[in-house]
């Protein structure tokens, strides 16, 4: 190999950093999944136990209600829970594709520098084959680059589309919510 040992060690130190970056992004990742996870569960004990109490105090007239209130409770618990873990995973994902491309270029560069050494040292012959070599190597480095892009885009977009599916949930649930409006009423009229 044509790379001197201060190069193979700024590459190794470079392709170490990135697996930090990297297993940083997952540590982040499973930490803020597992803090949502936990509140969404607080959240849904709190509920819970707030039913029970209303059952066990004996407040008959909320009985009618609790299972309607019990489903939009845990809808939209459900729905932030899906919305923030998408938006998790989306942002671990984008932060995985930065890194590949990141390690890539490492090792582009690691070659792009054995086809620097090569192409001083060899006959014009070579030199030419190494500079060809070594263009084609940087248009697949500007097309992984675009291809990066396109994926961080796409993420980006399918995070965008599941937002708004979750939001469609969001203004679904006021029609449902109506219908504990009409049982007071008519339990009112009574």
């Amino acid at each position: 190999m044509f790379l001197s040992s201060q190069e193979i060690a700024q590459s190794r130190e470079r392709a170490l950093s990135n697996l930090l970056g990297l297993s940083a992004a997952c540590i982040e990742a499973s930490q803020r999944l597992t803090e949502l996870l936990s509140s969404t569960s607080r959240d849904a004990l709190h509920h819970g136990s707030k039913h029970l109490t209303l059952v066990g105090d004996g407040q008959g007239e909320a009985m009618p209600q609790l299972p309607a209130t019990a489903w939009l409770e845990n809808t939209v618990r459900a729905r932030r829970l899906l919305d923030s873990s998408l938006e998790i995973l989306g942002e671990t994902q984008k932060a995985m594709i930065r890194s590949a491309e990141a390690q890539i270029r490492v090792f582009d560069e690691m070659v792009f520098a054995s086809i620097n050494r090569a192409s001083r040292s060899s006959p014009w012959e070579a030199e030419i084959a190494l500079r060809t070599m070594k263009t084609t190597l940087q248009g697949a480095e500007e097309t992984l680059h675009t291809m990066s892009a396109a994926a961080i885009q796409t993420v980006e977009l399918a995070e965008h589309e599941a937002h708004q599916a979750v939001e469609a949930l969001a203004e679904s649930e006021p029609v449902v919510s109506k219908a504990p409006a009409v049982r007071k009423r008519s339990k009112q009229s009574s």
